[in-house]
């Protein structure tokens, strides 16, 4: 039991390395692109990321510990092709999102947003940060790769958020994640955050379909729940 113990903690201080250094990144592209650290809008989304990830690491230990070690590992062997061009895709306009962001608010200051944009952007973070974290707790099947996983006895998932989307994980980090432009101040980091969601509707339809044909009662699932990422469009 204590070397289980060990083994856990350890898993769960190399994910929030994981989580930590990425973080970071995104800092560092953020101000570097900016030229400049005065501002308080890019400060206060970076406030709201670091609170957000501080209770997603207790709401999943109290949760659903099992997914803090299943997230800390990326299986690219096992990741079929449009999942690994999405992982890629992925990283590529995250980053993006602040290095826009960071040349429009710190450098060029294209954009001119008020207090009403910043309002929309806390709103789609809480909205954002709640559907990911909901459906983490509710599914322990939500690995980083997106795969069949047979060795864990792999199940439908129709309760909580899934009772609602098919996929309210990436509905949630579409929403988590475009928030940045509106709580940063800009409108043109609203180009890589608009890609990023067309990435997450790509990866949204190839996993829904593997699914649909690999993993058992996922048809029936969507006879029962007919939207993917948005209620009643898609």
């Amino acid at each position: 039991m204590v070397e289980n113990n060990a083994v856990f903690w350890k898993v769960f201080f190399r994910r929030a390395l994981q989580v930590l250094v990425g973080l970071l990144l995104f800092m560092v592209v953020f101000f570097l692109s900016a030229g400049r650290v005065d501002l308080p809008r890019a400060w206060f989304f970076f406030g709201l990321y670091v609170i957000s990830l501080l209770f997603n690491m207790v709401i999943l230990l109290r949760f659903n510990p099992e997914i803090i070690r299943s997230r800390s590992e990326m299986k690219w062997g096992e990741m079929k092709w449009w999942d690994k061009l999405f992982a890629v895709l992925y990283f590529v306009f995250l980053f993006l999102i602040f290095i826009v962001c960071g040349l429009d608010a710190g450098r060029l200051h294209l954009s001119s947003t008020g207090m009403g944009f910043l309002a929309v952007g806390v709103m789609m973070f809480f909205v954002g940060w709640v559907f990911v974290v909901w459906a983490m707790v509710e599914n322990r099947f939500f690995e980083t790769a997106a795969r069949v996983q047979m060795e864990r006895d792999h199940r439908v998932v129709s309760t909580g958020p899934y009772a609602i989307i098919r996929h309210p994980g990436y509905a949630g980090m579409i929403l988590f994640y475009g928030c940045a432009p509106f709580i940063i101040g800009s409108l043109y980091g609203l180009i890589p955050a608009v890609l990023l969601a067309f990435a997450f509707v790509f990866r949204t339809y190839f996993e829904d379909r593997m699914l649909y044909e690999e993993l058992s009662g996922y048809k029936e699932y969507t006879k029962k729940v007919r939207y993917r990422l948005v209620p009643f469009v898609w």
